[in-house]
């Protein structure tokens, strides 16, 4: 089975994104919350409970069964985010800019912080790099020591 030009590039993309995708991904590492109440600013991931799915449905849409943003404000019985995904059954991933949202406590379970893991970043980035340099020398796209086919100085 052979593939046209076309579809074969757009196998090539789709494994150089899956690849990349998988990579930067993996800079990120998720724990368990150490304190009761996150510190302004951090980054977490919450599932909803049932009822939080219910409660905050005008706001997040149907079916919303994990969150994900920066703390903003906490006070005894609210978390206020500053959203950045929602994941909803069936529906996958929804990308939110920063836009501000309050929870009840009770509506988030399984609370992690999210933190940007540098030495697994500094890998992807190798890693990256390499492919990038592997990727430009399978295309011709730049030659180490090559054939020169210019001028040699030497008289015929």
């Amino acid at each position: 089975m052979s593939l046209s030009c076309g579809a074969a590039q757009r196998l090539r993309a789709g494994v150089v994104f899956a690849v990349l995708g998988s990579t930067l991904a993996a800079c990120y590492s998720q724990h368990p919350l150490t304190n009761p109440v996150p510190v302004l600013g951090t980054q977490i991931v919450a599932e909803l409970t049932d009822s939080g799915t219910v409660i905050m449905a005008n706001q997040l849409g149907p079916s919303a069964t994990e969150v994900e943003g920066y703390v903003a404000e906490v006070d005894g019985s609210n978390w206020k985010l500053l959203m950045t995904r929602v994941e909803q059954r069936g529906v996958g991933s929804t990308m939110w800019n920063r836009e501000p949202v309050t929870f009840p406590r009770s509506a988030l379970t399984r609370v992690t912080e999210r933190k940007l893991d540098k030495t697994r970043s500094w890998l992807a980035a190798g890693v990256i790099a390499t492919a990038a340099i592997v990727v430009a020398r399978t295309f011709g796209a730049f030659s180490f020591g090559g054939e020169s086919g210019g001028d040699t100085g030497v008289a015929k």
